[in-house]
């Protein structure tokens, strides 16, 4: 995104262009520079919505990935799994 500063410049232009009596020009640069900040917005507030999803289905994946390792767990204990047996379960790669 352009900086504020340069936003300010281009908006500054804007109005230098109304002040010679450019008015249709004053207009374009100005809705111009509001397009770029409403555009720039846009995607920052896309880009935060696709990190909030990614992050709520990696939370949703870990507790998937939990209940089946707590299940497999209480399985194997049922089933009378050596402690060996059960700890390899519960070391499995996986988790975040």
């Amino acid at each position: 995104m352009p900086s504020a500063a340069e936003l300010r410049t281009l908006l500054d232009e804007a109005r230098a262009a109304l002040a010679a009596g450019e008015g249709a020009e004053a207009e374009r640069r100005a809705k111009a520079v509001s397009a770029i900040v409403r555009a720039e917005r846009d995607v920052a507030e896309f880009v935060a919505e696709c990190q909030a999803k990614a992050q709520e289905e990696d939370a949703d994946a870990i507790r998937a990935e939990l209940r089946s390792r707590f299940r497999r767990l209480a399985e194997a204990e049922i089933a009378g799994a050596s402690d060996e047996a059960l700890e390899r379960i519960a070391a499995e790669p996986g988790l975040a």
